[in-house]
């Protein structure tokens, strides 16, 4: 960050959340062209918020049924009018869709099963609706895409005389790239996190459990602002729970000195944009020498991940590049054999904590999946786990580590800061 988090008067900052706007929308309309669709009917929650429409709630989420139908042939989406559009509602707080709020027909996806006499009539309404605005715009004879929804919408839109299609695709390569705007948003969304992952490393101490140091850390990032945590809980395994089974929630499980803590502050949001942030720390004394061994197995795969991550290669040769960087340490082996197993990954972010599109992993299986070119504007979170495994049981120490990378013209930028290079010991004075 070079700035502050919000927009102020007396200089220029990056993020523009105008411009953001209209380059999610471009981006947007841009797929429906290219996958050759007419509408796409959004009910993602971080879907639709890309589109210039948020639910004001994270609940929605779990409520699926308010969609957004992007139009081809329009400058925006069409959002359920919620409230009143000529009042107070949505249209008030959404000005840039003032004269869009004019969908009037919703179902709730997950109730449409047990009530079906009772909401077939509505389907039906929403059907026709769709079919109506696709003939004004003219692309009637076009494919209508969705993103997810129920049995009911899709059959009544085909009765309908709407020929539907996966829409998935179309949204998840908008999203891919991201403007100046979004980076922005990401970085901010790490700076916030990098006080929580501070609080949390002052408050570790043997004695206190997983759901206080959870606690901790979600008190730190709303003080500074941000928007949600998604979950709302974090992962968080100390002790025998971090050498297997990562990533889990936090329980009542009480720290202990000597155990390696692993935590996850994922799902932080700043303006939408959110984190995925693993660090290990060793808690109330000196790490042993095995701890230190696969903490360092864990940052030699990590750092091969951000550092071969760049542009103008495909997510295969990035593959082979990384696992040449590893020393050996890949593939894994072959299970059930005893050894060192490395679960590593690079994962899409951006609007949701593993967004939608083709993740450029390094694990063994990753040379089988489709290939794709990496370009500037992608965003990754370079993440790996490293677990040991006797032939019969997991060890009792596990580390997981985590940085989030954005593609640039020349390489790639880490947007996180918190360090660790060395495994950091928390919770009792002294130096190691």
């Amino acid at each position: 960050m070079t700035f502050g988090m919000y927009n102020v008067d007396y200089e220029q900052r990056i993020y523009n959340p105008e411009r953001m706007r209209k380059y999610r929308l471009d981006r947007a309309h841009k797929m429906l062209n290219k996958y050759g669709l007419g509408a796409v009917a959004v009910y993602d929650y971080d879907s639709f918020r890309y589109l210039g429409f948020c639910s004001k709630h994270n609940y929605a989420r779990r409520r699926p049924g308010t969609y957004v139908l992007l139009m081809g042939g329009t400058d925006t989406g069409f959002p359920y009018a919620q409230n009143d559009p000529q009042g107070t509602g949505e249209a008030e707080l959404n000005p840039w869709m003032a004269d869009r709020f004019i969908l009037k027909n919703q179902v709730r996806i997950q109730s449409s099963s047990l009530q079906e006499d009772y909401n077939r009539g509505l389907w039906v309404k929403q059907a026709e609706e769709i079919k109506s605005l696709m003939k004004e715009h003219g692309v009637a004879d076009l494919p209508l895409g969705i993103d997810y929804s129920g049995t009911h919408m899709v059959q009544e839109c085909e009765k309908a005389g709407i020929k539907v299609v996966d829409g998935n695709p179309a949204i998840a390569e908008a999203r891919m790239k991201k403007n100046e705007d979004e980076i922005e948003c990401l970085r901010t969304a790490g700076a916030i996190t990098e006080s929580a992952h501070w609080e949390v490393c002052r408050a570790l101490r043997p004695g206190i459990s997983e759901w206080q140091i959870a606690g901790v850390a979600a008190k730190a990032l709303y003080d500074l602002g941000a928007e949600e945590l998604e979950g709302p809980s974090f992962v968080v395994c100390s002790g025998y729970r971090s050498g297997h089974n990562v990533p889990a929630m936090p329980t009542d499980r009480i720290v202990r000195p000597g155990e390696l803590f692993i935590i996850d502050i994922n799902g932080v949001s700043f303006q939408g944009y959110r984190t995925c942030f693993y660090r290990t720390y060793c808690v109330g004394d000196k790490p042993t020498e095995k701890q230190k061994d696969i903490y360092a197995s864990c940052y030699m795969v990590q750092r091969a991940m951000e550092t071969t991550l760049g542009p103008n290669q495909t997510n295969h040769q990035y593959t082979k590049k990384t696992w040449a960087k590893c020393n050996g340490e890949f593939p894994n082996p072959e299970w059930p054999k005893a050894g060192r197993y490395h679960q590593p990954g690079n994962h899409e972010l951006g609007l949701d904590s593993g967004d939608p599109g083709p993740g450029a992993g390094i694990g063994p299986n990753t040379l089988e999946a489709p290939e794709f070119t990496l370009e500037p504007g992608m965003v990754f979170a370079a993440e790996v786990g490293t677990f040991d495994w006797d032939g019969k049981k997991w060890g009792y120490d596990g580390c997981k580590l985590e940085n989030v990378c954005v593609i640039t013209d020349t390489g790639a930028e880490v947007l996180y800061r918190f360090p660790m290079k060395d495994l950091i010991t928390v919770g009792l004075p002294g130096l190691y």
